[in-house]
């Protein structure tokens, strides 16, 4: 017979030791027969359980998890970090393999071990940023013939007044300016990773 609190029996999953466990499973849709066979609770205390101390909300919430706050930017760092440190780990070992099969005259290995190799740098490209997926083409408009000849067209055009030439100069000086340090910026960056 169950004990008599103030306000009735009380209810025996509440004060199960796995009772955390019980209520995600419930949550998530665990037949309360599985569960009861699971944890050693009657299958009615699981039901009532279910009904009278699992609301809605919380059910949700117990799906949704736990609120996290996750630092994406950090967490991608760390996680390429450390693939980058796998992918090293099993090149190594690959390696190893490869020319375990070259000395054993195993041909068909060392081609399959081959491509896994061929795979692993791969991916080591792409995750160093070193290898580029695709065409990608980058033109810098003002180092083009014709940038050249519509600053010297609205130079001209301008001629005439003083104010609106010294206005767009102005600006074209900014725009120069500042495709001139993201140019060198990117020269010392590449120069950087060629070291």
């Amino acid at each position: 017979m169950a004990a008599m609190g103030k306000h009735g029996p009380q209810c025996h999953v509440c004060k199960h030791r796995e009772r955390a466990a019980i209520d995600l499973a419930l949550a998530r849709g665990v037949s309360p027969g599985a569960l009861a066979r699971r944890y050693g609770v009657g299958s009615d205390s699981l039901y009532r359980h279910s009904r009278n101390h699992l609301a809605a909300q919380l059910r949700a919430k117990l799906i949704a998890g736990p609120d996290l706050d996750i630092d994406l930017e950090r967490l991608r760092e760390t996680e390429s970090q450390s693939l980058l440190m796998n992918l090293v780990a099993l090149r190594r070992r690959l390696f190893h393999s490869f020319d375990v099969a070259e000395e054993n005259g195993d041909s068909h290995m060392v081609s399959r071990i081959a491509a896994q190799l061929h795979r692993n740098m791969e991916l080591v490209g792409k995750l160093l940023g070193d290898l580029n997926v695709g065409h990608t083409s980058v033109t810098n408009v003002l180092i083009q013939p014709q940038y050249v000849e519509l600053r010297v067209g609205l130079v001209n055009a301008l001629r005439p007044f003083p104010e609106a030439a010294r206005a767009v100069a102005s600006v074209l000086h900014q725009i120069e300016g500042k495709a001139a340090t993201d140019m060198a910026a990117d020269k010392r960056q590449l120069a950087g990773a060629l070291q």
